[in-house]
């Protein structure tokens, strides 16, 4: 509720400039997410992770990786997980500066979290509530009539998932291990940076974000009910709920925006957006990975192989430190 009435009194437009990291990362960034003690933490494809003093934002520890990072976030239980290239996991507790590794290399083998290998191949792992650690429990592959390449997988409830693939959306059972229902979308998504990506809203309310096209499936009577188009800058890149209404989602071209869902109508519109001037010759430059705690956002710009930047926005009107803290590397 708290959440929601945030969002009902701000917009985007509510928010300012608060600081620049300029090239901390050699690669793309490929998440942003808060530590539990409110400090940032990026993950790039150079293989590293960075930890950010909360006043100044200049780097506290620096976490090198054997792999690319695909994905990165902080659970419940304030453990930091990176996902490397499909296969492997480590898992990251922190105390001030210092961190442990409490579970390292956890291979896929061929919860509770549940990962995407290689794409075709969904592995289960379930969490000890002592050690925090993980083990593998299950897994679900696509058999080879059948075969495409899943984007993206989303819990519904009592153990029924739904995966995203480029052509549709299908809902597996966990417990039969079997796929109940297909929906087909009719045309393929063919991109080299698609945001493919699904989220839930309002219980039954599928969203499907499919580069400008968000589809809008009713998960009971599993059938597309609605085909809207945004634009702003470009095409999705990342997507992050922060009420039962509001969706923030990246864009290209270093642009945010705020979306808001009507669940009488189902209707998904723009209601605000920052960032949206172009960097001239800087390529695509994906918003990534989008985080928000405590009025501040943060988020990649001028993302791309050649190296990457951390922008961060506070709300306006509220007290923060006003250091303007640029990092080069």
């Amino acid at each position: 509720m708290e959440a929601n009435n945030f969002w009902n009194n701000h917009t985007l437009n509510n928010f300012q400039i608060l600081a620049k990291l300029k090239y901390v990362h050699s690669s793309e960034i490929s998440s942003v997410c808060f530590l539990k003690d409110g400090r940032i933490a990026s993950s790039s494809r150079d293989k590293s992770v960075l930890i950010y003093n909360k006043i100044t934002f200049k780097i506290e520890i620096r976490i090198k990786e054997r792999k690319d990072i695909f994905y990165m976030n902080v659970n419940k239980d304030g453990i930091l997980i990176t996902c490397m290239n499909g296969t492997y996991l480590n898992l990251y507790e922190f105390k001030g500066k210092r961190y442990s590794n409490i579970q390292t290399n956890i291979e896929l083998k061929n919860g509770d979290i549940a990962i995407l290998d290689r794409g075709f191949l969904v592995s289960f792992y379930k969490k000890n509530k002592k050690s925090k650690k993980f083990s593998y429990l299950n897994q679900y592959n696509e058999d080879e009539e059948n075969l495409d390449s899943i984007s993206d997988i989303y819990e519904l409830d009592d153990n029924q998932y739904c995966l995203n693939s480029a052509t549709k959306i299908k809902f597996l059972d966990w417990n039969k291990k079997i796929i109940t229902n297909t929906i087909e979308f009719g045309e393929a998504l063919y991109s080299s940076f698609p945001c493919d990506e699904l989220l839930l809203m309002d219980k039954k309310d599928l969203l499907v974000f499919r580069l400008s096209t968000i589809y809008i499936i009713d998960i009971q009577k599993k059938e597309i009910i609605k085909k809207i188009n945004i634009y702003v800058s470009g095409y999705f890149s990342c997507i992050y709920k922060v009420s039962d209404n509001i969706v923030i989602a990246g864009f290209w071209n270093n642009c945010i925006g705020q979306l808001e869902y009507d669940k009488n109508t189902k209707n998904l519109k723009l209601i605000s957006n920052i960032g949206k001037k172009r960097v001239p010759n800087s390529g695509i430059n994906e918003v990534s990975s989008i985080s928000f705690k405590n009025n501040i956002f943060v988020f990649p710009y001028n993302n791309n192989f050649n190296g990457s930047s951390l922008i961060i926005y506070q709300l306006k009107n509220k007290y923060y430190s006003n250091i303007k803290f640029e990092k080069k590397i």
